[in-house]
């Protein structure tokens, strides 16, 4: 999160953190939305992996730090990191911090090793313009093959691009609400309204917001009229101490499951720290994970620095993601984290403390994971085809001896897709029992699939997930032949 108008001395987060202490923050206190889910998913929860009840990571030493230039030249902090890796780089918007205020910046690189020697392209030089503007997200949005990022200006802002990797291609800032809601209005106190991000499923975007006094807001449009149309926001989350639910909110879907996953940042005894939370539907309720200062999702207290101990904050990040698109898919089997630390004997203005990136490995997987290799970069888009057309294939995602869970996803060629379908012939005695997201159908061992309508679009060179299915049989991924419809 970051706020042009809040200082915080070095006496003032002491105080703090005695508040915090004199405060139990209990799974008791929390109380979560309970609204039923958007949609409910035909798929039974079956993993890759499971998530576990206790997490253990390991952090990179500083990995960026600011660059001032002639015309940026007091840049006192690099924050508020979101990244995504594409076409064989790493893509990573941030927030730069200074005592005359916040707006943003992007940079690329293909290895972790180049990132401290990577050009800073500063995004006010585009339409993004001057002024306040913090905390991005980005993600590509498949059914308009634009990419997004969301960030805040005062109210809930986006702004557009068709090409991630060109600084100066994105659009002037549009919002998301007319203002700030009066739900907001009514419960943000003393706060400050921050940190915007969004999840979509097959369905519905959702819009989560914090407001620095112990709420979590949730909007929700359909993915069909996305960024239009989003909702009167409702009160996701709350709790009665502020500082236990504060800001920096993520939402994920945990690859291969029925499961997503949410972070939120809080003050413990030693820095700032996450907790998690997991839940069937991005609408909740929210299940307590790892969610408290004993016991949190990431934190220096279960957080080792080889290279050294340089920050005691674990602090506004995002998850290395499976992929690029509005499902913010993570891998529970490769679980890194991009965040925001800080010199712990810094003190002072808050806008000018000295924020820099680290990266956060987690040292304690699954067992199903494999054997601890070392993470491999997550899956890009894939390169286009040669010619126009389209092709496909089906992961298990799922096996649990009697049955077996599918996930189809589909590549566009050269040309983008406004629709597809799928034939493929089963090498033994499988059968569909179920599918979702496509209209099917099974003669002997032939399958025959097509898109519903919203999900046949598929930009040139792009991928999506386009639809799941239950069977039964063996668990094999059979060779698939796509056409453009």
């Amino acid at each position: 999160m970051a706020n042009p108008k809040r200082t915080r001395l070095r006496t003032a987060r002491a105080a703090l953190i005695a508040a915090v202490l004199a405060v139990a923050m209990s799974a008791a206190a929390l109380s979560a939305s309970a609204e039923p889910a958007d949609q409910a998913d035909p798929a039974p929860a079956q993993a890759l992996a499971a998530l576990p009840a206790q997490f253990e990571w390991s952090s990179s030493g500083v990995l960026m730090g600011p660059k001032p230039d002639s015309a940026h030249p007091n840049i006192a902090g690099l924050k508020d990191p979101s990244v995504v890796y594409h076409d064989g780089r790493w893509h990573v918007f941030a927030s730069i911090a200074s005592s005359g205020g916040y707006n943003m910046v992007y940079l690329n690189f293909t290895d972790w090793s180049q990132a401290a020697n990577a050009t800073h392209h500063y995004l006010d030089r585009s339409a993004i313009g001057t002024g306040y503007r913090a905390a991005p997200q980005v993600f590509f949005y498949e059914p308009q093959g634009l990419w997004y990022l969301v960030y805040q200006d005062g109210n809930a802002a986006y702004s557009t691009n068709p090409d991630i990797a060109d600084p100066t291609g994105w659009t002037a800032p549009r919002h998301f609400y007319s203002g700030m809601p009066q739900i907001i209005q009514d419960n943000i106190g003393s706060g400050y309204w921050v940190d915007m991000w969004v999840t979509c499923d097959e369905a519905n975007c959702h819009l989560f917001s914090s407001d620095d006094n112990g709420h979590l807001y949730r909007s929700q449009t359909s993915v069909s009229n996305f960024p239009n149309g989003m909702s009167e926001p409702v009160i996701a989350m709350e709790d009665d101490d502020k500082y236990a639910l504060w800001e920096a909110s993520n939402v994920y879907k945990v690859q291969g499951a029925d499961r997503y996953l949410l972070l939120i940042e809080a003050f413990g005894t030693v820095g700032r720290y996450f907790r998690s939370w997991t839940s069937t539907s991005i609408a909740g309720p929210w299940t307590p994970l790892a969610d408290s200062n004993a016991n949190p999702f990431a934190a220096a207290s279960n957080v080792s620095f080889p290279a050294g101990v340089w920050t005691e904050d674990i602090s506004h990040g995002e998850m290395v993601r499976a992929g690029v698109d509005q499902r913010l898919e993570i891998s529970p089997c490769d679980m890194r984290y991009v965040y925001q630390g800080v010199d712990p004997n810094a003190g002072g203005d808050y806008n000018s403390l000295p924020w820099r990136l680290g990266l956060l490995t987690q040292t304690n997987t699954d067992p199903s994971c494999g054997d601890g290799e070392e993470p491999t970069e997550p899956p890009t888009t894939t390169p286009p085809p040669t010619g126009d057309g389209c092709t496909a294939a089906v992961t298990v995602t799922g096996d649990w001896g009697s049955g077996w869970q599918g996930r189809v996803d589909v590549t566009a060629g050269a040309s983008a897709l406004n629709g597809w379908s799928l034939t493929w012939t089963w090498p033994a005695s499988q059968q569909v029992t179920s599918a979702w997201n496509a209209d099917w159908s099974q003669s002997g061992a032939a399958v025959t699939a097509a898109d519903v309508g919203w999900n046949g679009a598929v930009a040139a060179g792009q991928s999506r997930e386009a639809f799941g299915f239950i069977a039964s049989g063996p668990a094999t991924a059979p060779q698939v032949t796509c056409s453009a419809a």
